[in-house]
């Protein structure tokens, strides 16, 4: 009998990685970039759209979580359709990862500008 970590046998679940996804993209990445536009300027922002929003901090939150929102329900509609794709739990944790870098990204050039 082998000795394993119910966390090891345990396979992640569908929904678990689409709410990292919204997590990742629309709260972290979100929050980071108003904090970076903050203490750096929004003219800094790569993304025009986003800095069009960012003279409004609560509508571009707001913009940027109802997008990731709006993406994590159509992946949720999507679940049976994804999971036949090959390699479908590594498109999500990559995305998660991405996510997660952007918002380091963020805040290194947050904390850069202090």
């Amino acid at each position: 009998m082998q000795n394993r970590s119910p966390w090891i046998e345990r396979e992640v679940d569908y929904a678990e990685l689409v709410g990292g996804v919204v997590i990742a993209w629309g709260v972290f990445d979100g929050f980071s970039t108003l904090v970076a536009a903050a203490l750096v300027g929004m003219e800094f922002e790569s993304n025009p759209f986003v800095r069009s929003l960012l003279p409004t901090p609560t509508l571009a939150l707001g913009v940027k979580l109802a997008a990731v929102v709006l993406a994590g329900l159509i992946a949720l509609a999507g679940e049976r359709f994804i999971r036949t794709v090959p390699g479908w739990r590594c498109f999500f944790l990559g995305l998660i990862a991405l996510g997660v870098g952007v918002t380091g990204l963020n805040l290194g050039i947050a904390l850069a500008a202090l």
